[in-house]
């Protein structure tokens, strides 16, 4: 069951219910990994993915975790979190199933797209899983993924100013405009990474909370 975690007072900010566990929310994990930008939210959110099973915050955690220097302005930023649908609390902690992180990505990425095809490459093109497209499909994919994260790394910036958006998606679209494959850039850390999905994406999903935890696991470093 998920529940608040941070409410505003008069003039202040208060912790309501000091023994839940902390977590984002598939919203909340795309937002973490969805650029390189460090923001107070984003280091949050990482932070609450930095270790295997998700933890209860003090207020020295807390402050750490939101970069943030004072315990009502790290309460300031998780009620913002709370308020955008990133981050939920649980009454029992959380986490990844443990292992190695093909067979982690291999089962998640089924339940991302509505066709049941997912593929989740690195910043070189190589293929870490890949489900519902076969081995050719897969390798022109996981190069193409390494082509759109450099050229979407490059100009980002560009793209959010025309578009007025800061979404990273790309995708390979029909003649009628429709996408056929898109393709999402993830950040984790000092790496970057390509999931691409067949279909209709399913990014609502809590199977994409546990792909970017075992990434943020294994890459993100523990804070």
């Amino acid at each position: 069951m998920t529940m608040d975690v941070a409410t505003p007072t008069s003039n202040a900010y208060e912790m309501v219910g000091n023994g839940l566990f902390l977590q984002p929310t598939p919203a909340g994990a795309y937002h973490a990994v969805a650029s390189p930008e460090i923001t107070p939210e984003r280091s949050l959110l990482l932070s609450l993915m930095s270790t295997p099973l998700s933890r209860k915050p003090s207020v020295t955690s807390l402050c750490r975790w939101t970069l943030q220097g004072s315990e009502q302005a790290s309460l300031a930023v998780l009620y913002r979190a709370q308020e955008r649908g990133w981050v939920e609390g649980f009454r029992q902690p959380q986490g990844p199933a443990p292992g190695q992180l093909e067979p982690v990505a291999a089962r998640t990425l089924l339940s991302l797209s509505n066709l049941g095809q997912g593929l989740l490459s690195d910043a070189q093109g190589f293929c870490i899983a890949s489900q519902g497209f076969d081995t050719t499909a897969s390798e022109f994919l996981a190069a193409v993924s390494a082509d759109i994260a450099s050229m979407h790394e490059r100009h980002s910036r560009y793209l959010a100013d025309a578009s007025g958006t800061s979404t990273g998606a790309w995708a390979l679209v029909d003649m009628a405009g429709n996408s056929r494959v898109g393709f999402w850039p993830l950040f984790v850390g000092d790496h970057r990474f390509v999931l691409a999905l067949g279909g209709l994406p399913a990014l609502n999903h809590p199977a994409l909370v546990e792909l970017v935890w075992s990434l943020t696991v294994r890459y993100g470093g523990a804070t």
